[in-house]
């Protein structure tokens, strides 16, 4: 999801809307947007793991047809499917998987250090990314949980690596360090409901809500500051310029530039999956972020 949300900057650049091609599990995330003329699903994510679903994809690209694709994700799969679908498929030069520059008929060299700067320059853009208008959209919901005395603080307990997220004991030190505001964690599943659970019951002012993507779109856009792990969900702050704190442990910062609403707390300079550092992250750190804005 991380990708998808950091990719939305080219949006309002566009001369036109383009089609967004994305994997049907996050189609949510991209509904309502002005910017995107329309939102095509596809199940690629599944069909690694079902032979007659990748077939039954297979023919679905065979059956589109773009004069022009950009392959913004650089994988194999993404580059693969996208050339059955085109005969103009604009890619990068190096991209994240060598072998998807096979299937690009013309090749961007990324120079840049930044996701999102990545995504400009296959556009050939050239823009302030330290500023820029919100990128997602929502349908608008009213939330009881949210306190219009003190200030609303979401929590992004998650992560798809278990190494990307920060230690519960963290969290409850740092809610309760928070006392005086409303802490907020909204959950996906049971393992994020569970401690959830559990860092509510260590704390006085948290409370805990199970939202689809477009409530929690909704709801982080009428938060004050949102801390969270390198994880999909805490970069809709980052799109819709809501001040965040994301904190890095196995990964590192290489996605979005830091701005007056963005800060990041790092351990590393580089991608270690399975390295478990977050707890080398120190709530008094936090803290002193938060102080900055």
């Amino acid at each position: 999801m991380g990708d998808i949300i950091h990719s939305l900057i080219v949006l309002p650049h566009l001369k036109e809307k383009f089609d967004f091609i994305v994997d049907d599990s996050f189609k949510e995330i991209l509904n309502y947007n002005p910017y995107i003329k329309n939102i095509v699903p596809v199940r690629l994510r599944a069909a690694k793991k079902e032979k007659i679903l990748f077939l039954k994809e297979f023919i679905h690209f065979k059956e589109m047809y773009y004069d022009t694709i950009y392959d913004l994700q650089g994988l194999f799969k993404s580059a693969f499917f996208a050339s059955l679908a085109t005969e103009n498929l604009i890619g990068y030069k190096n991209p994240r998987e060598k072998i998807a520059s096979l299937f690009y008929n013309k090749k961007i060299k990324s120079k840049k250090f930044y996701a999102i700067e990545r995504y400009m320059e296959l556009f050939e853009i050239k823009a302030n990314l330290k500023e820029h208008p919100k990128l997602l959209f929502y349908k608008d919901k009213d939330f009881e949980i949210l306190s219009k005395s003190k200030k609303n603080i979401v929590f992004i307990i998650g992560g798809s690596w278990e190494c990307k997220k920060l230690p519960t004991q963290k969290w409850i030190k740092l809610a309760n360090n928070l006392k005086n505001e409303n802490v907020i964690i909204p959950y996906a599943n049971e393992n994020e409901k569970k401690e959830a659970v559990k860092i509510q019951k260590n704390t006085q002012n948290v409370h805990i809500i199970n939202l689809n993507l477009n409530d929690l779109k909704a709801l982080i856009s009428k938060a004050d500051l949102l801390i969270g792990n390198d994880t999909g969900p805490s970069f809709i702050a980052w799109a819709n310029n809501i001040k965040n704190i994301i904190l890095y442990g196995c990964t590192f910062n290489n996605k979005i530039i830091e701005n007056r609403y963005s800060k990041s707390i790092e351990v590393q300079k580089s991608i270690k999956k399975g390295l478990m550092v977050m707890d080398k992250i120190d709530v008094k750190t936090i803290l002193k972020k938060i102080d900055e804005f």
